[in-house]
């Protein structure tokens, strides 16, 4: 089998590689029962420490997911804090430049809305997605969705964006890349917390025209600043499926 091969089927692995690497894994076939019967809790980090790295991810590594023990000192720019009484995942990026990821699943045919608040404290200088050189992101989301025979994943990346317009979907160049569609845009929210709603399942449709399968494989979370040569520094909470909504980008 070719390198190339090699690559393309290690890629598509990333999210199932997290239970091979030995961190706890935060798989779980999400029921009614554990949030409601409107709502399914996906992640709000309450099970992870303070001042350490969220519970039951980890970080991409070129073709492999990682312990986050498995970093050194200073690579890993996320940590969960807590606020008031509440915990939350903290990413501070100065050119780390990671992905994390859950292997978190859901029934998106019943729970086909997803819901998350970000906040942005530091913006990425002079960053836009579109442009060859200055695609960093203050804030990321993606869901994956599947892997096809060649281990190559379809993901789409929510993100909010220095200054694409809202509801712009677009894909870099690359096999394997996410779709990526802006969801918040600009600095007029900057330091507040700002909750989304996208129906994903509608969305997935618009986007590749045609309907995703029931289940997702995965999610991860991105904030980078490597391509500006600056900083990006972003908060994450409360990440929920919903029964129905009115999403944003429909």
């Amino acid at each position: 089998m070719s390198r190339c091969i090699m690559k393309l089927i290690s890629a598509g692995l990333l999210v199932s590689l997290l239970v091979l690497s030995g961190e706890e894994s935060a798989y779980s076939e999400l029921s009614p029962a554990q949030s409601g019967p409107e709502a399914l809790m996906i992640e709000n980090f309450s099970s992870s420490t303070v001042g350490e790295p969220p519970k039951g991810w980890g970080w991409v590594d070129g073709i492999s997911v990682k312990k986050f023990s498995q970093a050194k000192e200073g690579q890993i720019a996320y940590t969960v804090k807590e606020e008031n009484g509440n915990k939350f995942l903290h990413a501070d990026d100065t050119g780390q430049a990671l992905t994390i990821v859950s292997d978190k699943k859901w029934n998106i045919k019943d729970y086909p809305c997803l819901q998350w608040r970000w906040r942005v404290r530091q913006f990425p200088t002079g960053a836009n997605e579109k442009v060859k050189g200055k695609g960093d992101s203050p804030a990321g989301l993606y869901i994956t969705y599947y892997v096809n025979f060649l281990g190559v994943p379809r993901s789409i990346k929510y993100i909010w964006s220095n200054e694409v317009p809202v509801c712009e979907s677009f894909k870099r160049s690359g096999t394997g890349k996410a779709q990526m569609t802006v969801v918040r845009s600009g600095m007029a929210k900057k330091d507040v917390w700002v909750t989304e709603t996208i129906n994903i399942y509608e969305h997935y449709y618009k986007v590749f025209g045609e309907y995703p399968p029931d289940k997702v494989v995965g999610i991860a979370i991105r904030t980078d600043a490597d391509n500006t040569n600056s900083r990006a520094i972003a908060d994450y909470d409360d990440v929920i499926a919903l029964k129905s909504c009115k999403g944003s980008c429909e």
